[in-house]
């Protein structure tokens, strides 16, 4: 069981680092670093010179930085994809019995499938922006998965983890709304991100500023919504840290590394708006945006478990 437990979290943890991956691959303009796909170039290792181009490819397509920038990308996928698959056949093997962290471990692979398809998609149909975000909303959703069924079968071979631990259980709605508000937020920033990048191409010298005034109102919403999540933030803190009864080690560290990613959040958000709009801190911008929902999850599921020990 301890397999399955090293696997699951093996898994989160890769899969966090190929978002990260993923939105270095989109910062860099490598997103068609390779024009087809599976393979790059005809190639199941990417060429390194043009004169290893097959004679169908156009030579002013190949950049061999954002080739292989493309190529690792997929690569880290693949490995996400092997070690989200030996963890399906670990949760199965021990958790057969448990359908919560079944069917969510079964969840996850499927989705992996999926991701996998998207990523011939997104190639197939030149980046479509509906497709980037699509690929993006499920990769959030199967960390998510991961993490839970991670914690679960913690909890199992843990039970008394949450024992001691008592917590307000009128919060439950808070943890969905703060998800939810989490994933709009980063749906609209996804969009915004987008919008820049078309503008960007078709206007290579422009001001960042003038950038940012071009997006419009989508902006002021995104900033809103923001502060909306620091509020909620710090009410489910309050409640799971301040109002409750010897709230574990886990909730205290999760909640607290919520506001302190928010606060991350508001200083790198700030830094696009009145600075200007640098691809490395968008790229970390929506990186810790994923990290704050996992944290989110990891708050829920230590809820959900205190809530169990006391029935």
């Amino acid at each position: 069981m301890k397999s399955f437990c090293t696997f699951a979290f093996l898994s989160t943890g890769l899969t966090y680092l190929l978002i990260f991956i993923g939105g270095l691959v989109r910062v860099a303009g490598a997103g068609m670093g390779c024009p087809d796909w599976p393979k790059c170039f005809g190639r199941w290792i990417p060429p390194t010179s043009l004169d290893q181009l097959p004679d169908y490819i156009d030579p002013a397509q190949f950049n061999i930085v954002l080739a292989w920038i493309e190529y690792c990308n997929r690569l880290f996928g693949v490995l996400v994809g092997i070690t989200i698959t030996i963890t399906l056949i670990l949760g199965l093997k021990h958790y057969s019995n448990f359908s919560h962290i079944r069917w969510t471990i079964i969840a996850a692979f499927v989705l992996t499938l999926i991701e996998g398809w998207l990523g011939s998609v997104l190639v197939n149909t030149l980046l479509n922006p509906i497709t980037i975000t699509l690929h993006l909303f499920l990769a959030l959703i199967i960390v998510m998965l991961l993490l839970y069924a991670s914690q679960q079968a913690y909890y199992l071979e843990n039970p008394d983890s949450e024992k001691l631990s008592r917590y307000p259980s009128h919060i439950q709605r808070l943890f969905g709304c703060l998800a939810l508000l989490l994933f709009v937020e980063v749906i609209l920033g996804t969009e915004i991100r987008g919008g820049l990048e078309m503008i960007r191409k078709e206007n290579p010298i422009i001001d960042s500023q003038f950038l940012l005034h071009m997006l419009g109102p989508f902006k002021y919403i995104h900033t809103i919504l923001g502060f909306i999540i620091t509020g909620l933030a710090g009410w489910v803190w309050y409640h799971l840290v301040k109002k409750s009864i010897h709230p574990s080690k886990i909730v205290v560290q999760s909640s607290t590394a919520i506001l302190l990613l928010i606060l991350v959040q508001i200083i790198l958000g700030e830094i696009l708006v009145f600075f200007r709009v640098i691809p490395l801190v968008q790229l970390f911008h929506l990186w810790i945006a994923s990290l704050i929902l996992g944290m989110v999850c990891v708050q829920y599921s230590a809820w959900k478990m205190s809530q169990i020990a006391h029935e």
